[in-house]
């Protein structure tokens, strides 16, 4: 059943295997346990489960070990698909573009994809290659995020093409759509958007989990809260306070808060209708 063969030591490479965690989870339900073995079908209904759960991960924030940084260079289009052999190229479409930044490019090198290994968890297989900035002197400006389709919409004048300022993301299936405003002419602007690295949901018995040590926890725990039912329980308290501390521990990890940022409108130097004599008035 098991790839581990170093009495339960995990591999220095590869970490624990798909088998290891599944096996372990179905134990905490008492499937496996004294002795015996699951099934063949367990483990493939475990595999299933392990799946759909990291699919479902992938779309909480805190529990995503890893930001990456993707881009693609302005080609004069409105709109630019994310995903799959898109434009901007990974595995699978994000949900959320967390931010985005235009680079011009004017006497700049252009960015460089790295890669991220399926097999083990050497730091540089996070690396997201070169970041442009070994030559030249490139200048990056941020894109405030358009909250909705509806207030994109809004817009009067959508094929108007100069300096970008905005982006709408609309997450459409295969591909996302990334929709930088006003338009960037093309060959001037490197569009970077910031997204949450995939996690694996196409993983077999035999793979490697490729992720932080601190996941192994987290899966098995869950994973045995979230299989019970297929075997008519509930899962235990103790299993339940497990896989919750063990996601805490993840959350603690992963939290990232960005600085708050107040609109212009609110500022009030910043707005169209300050005026000094104002405040002194209030005074």
């Amino acid at each position: 059943m098991s790839e581990t063969n170093n009495g339960g030591t995990p591999n220095a490479t590869t970490g624990y295997t798909v088998s290891d965690l599944v096996g372990l989870a179905l134990r905490q339900i008492g499937i496996g346990a004294m002795g015996t073995q699951p099934s063949a079908a367990d483990l493939s209904d475990g595999v299933m489960h392990l799946n759909m759960m990291l699919a479902q991960w992938q779309r909480r924030r805190w529990l995503v070990p890893n930001l990456v940084d993707k881009f693609c260079v302005s080609s004069g289009a409105s709109v630019y698909a994310v995903g799959p052999d898109g434009d901007f190229d990974m595995p699978v479409r994000p949900a959320q573009v967390l931010s985005a930044y235009a680079r011009l490019l004017i006497g700049a090198q252009a960015s460089q994809d790295g890669d991220f290994s399926g097999v083990d968890f050497s730091g540089s297989d996070f690396d997201t290659g070169s970041d442009g900035l070994s030559t030249g002197n490139p200048v990056d400006y941020p894109l405030t995020a358009i909250p909705s389709y509806e207030d994109y919409a809004s817009l009067g004048l959508k094929g108007l093409k100069t300096w970008p300022n905005y982006f709408f993301y609309n997450p459409t299936f295969p591909d996302g759509e990334f929709r930088p405003w006003p338009i960037p002419p093309a060959q001037m602007w490197e569009l970077h958007i910031i997204v949450a690295e995939p996690l694996p949901t196409t993983l077999k018995a035999t793979d490697a989990i490729n992720l932080p040590p601190e996941y192994w926890d987290a899966i098995m725990w869950t994973l045995a809260e979230r299989m019970a039912p297929s075997y008519g329980q509930e899962a235990s308290a103790t299993v339940s306070a497990k896989a919750r501390g063990a996601l805490a521990t993840i959350r603690s990890a992963n939290v990232q808060i960005p600085t708050l940022g107040m609109p212009a409108i609110l500022n009030p130097i910043s707005s169209p209708f300050y005026w000094p004599g104002l405040e002194i008035q209030k005074l």
